[in-house]
């Protein structure tokens, strides 16, 4: 709880900082991709995180590794992460500021689960329903469950919305017993 108080702090930060710049899509999608260099190279993400070394040398190597490629001010609030032994918040600060962005550009994200693919007239349909639904642009994050048997299940934020076949037959089974 505490670690997600302070990434939400340091990403509203951030995101006035990109506002201010006009870069708010910029400033989100090298967040994303530093986070994935760190996956792609998990000992920068051990030298990053690992309490040995040293502020300055993290910092410099930040440095190194980012000037010239990313703004300053991101450079610099990725050094201000190290001063503060913050650094190790970076993927929930990340997933914050894409939060605030979202926010900001009027988009929602969902999970939409069925038990076999959508045909795309069918996304296109279920997306346009629910852009009309919520009054927000949508972004679907489309998977297959087979275990659902049929229907669909939409999560939006902290909201599920279960049409599944699987909790219809739960429910008629308790409703018998």
């Amino acid at each position: 709880m505490k670690n997600q108080v302070v990434a939400e702090r340091y990403a509203q930060a951030l995101f006035q900082l990109a506002k201010e710049q006009r870069q708010e899509a910029k400033f989100g999608g090298i967040l994303d991709d530093i986070l994935a260099m760190m996956k792609e190279h998990p000992d920068f993400e051990k030298l990053l995180h690992h309490p040995v070394v040293k502020k300055e040398d993290k910092k410099q190597m930040m440095t190194q590794l980012f000037a010239g490629k990313i703004p300053d001010q991101l450079l610099h609030f990725l050094c201000l992460l190290v001063d503060k032994h913050r650094e190790d918040h970076l993927d929930v600060i990340a997933a914050e500021y894409t939060n605030l962005l979202n926010a900001s550009n009027k988009t929602v994200i969902t999970d939409v689960v069925t038990a076999v693919p959508m045909f795309k007239k069918t996304e296109a349909i279920l997306k346009q329903q629910l852009e009309d639904y919520l009054g927000q642009q949508v972004v679907m994050n489309c998977h297959t469950d087979p275990d659902l048997l049929g229907g669909v299940t939409i999560k939006i934020g902290d909201r599920m919305i279960d049409g599944s076949l699987k909790t219809q037959l739960n429910n008629l089974a308790q409703a018998l017993v």
